[in-house]
């Protein structure tokens, strides 16, 4: 039951490196996870900072994304994208993400040894069903950045949180590299 169900996320992964859906930069971790026999990646982001135009936090059907960068972003197209902002603008940094299904409990608690060992800190069993492990981290930032799409910080206050959101988004990413080198080691 496990092979199969391993082969079948396995052919979604490709499908989805080979469209482009795959964050280029955590690519090297999911190969090292998927060539472990008892491991099989899920879902994936390697990080993220945007800015997002809604009617209310938390309202996700009414959102528009204004600006996207997986890698990092200046300073001049975080404030074209929050002069865009026509609703409630929020300035957020995702950490990484990670969800992977494990063959059994013991490559469960293995792969979340090594994500705690890397700084991945927020990481545990999120399903018993196929042993499904989160692994994130606490880099985050979520700012208010514009209401009724008025800019409500100031140039420099939303430099320093780009540089800001810039450094977190790095820190997660060095994570992503100290988790591949573990996972070798497996």
């Amino acid at each position: 039951m496990w092979s199969e169900y391993r082969r079948e996320k396995i052919e979604c992964y490709e499908k989805a490196k080979r469209q482009g859906k795959i964050d280029g930069d955590i690519v090297p971790l999911l190969e090292k996870i998927n060539e472990k026999e008892n491991y099989v990646t899920l879902s994936s982001c390697s990080g993220r900072i945007l800015v997002i135009d809604l009617n209310s936090f938390g309202d996700k059907k009414s959102s528009e994304f204004l600006g996207k960068w997986h890698n990092y972003a200046s300073f001049e197209e975080v404030l074209e994208s929050v002069n865009r902002c026509r609703r409630q603008g929020w300035l957020i940094q995702d950490p990484p993400i990670l969800h992977v299904a494990c063959k059994d409990l013991i490559s469960a608690r293995k792969l979340m040894a090594a994500a705690n060992n890397s700084g991945f800190r927020r990481s545990g069993i999120i399903s018993l069903q196929n042993y499904v492990v989160e692994i994130a981290s606490f880099e985050r930032l979520e700012l208010p950045v514009a209401i009724d799409g008025k800019r409500i910080v100031e140039e420099n206050y939303l430099r320093i949180a780009v540089k800001i959101a810039n450094e977190k988004l790095r820190s997660g990413k060095s994570k992503i590299k100290r988790l591949e080198e573990l996972i070798s080691s497996f």
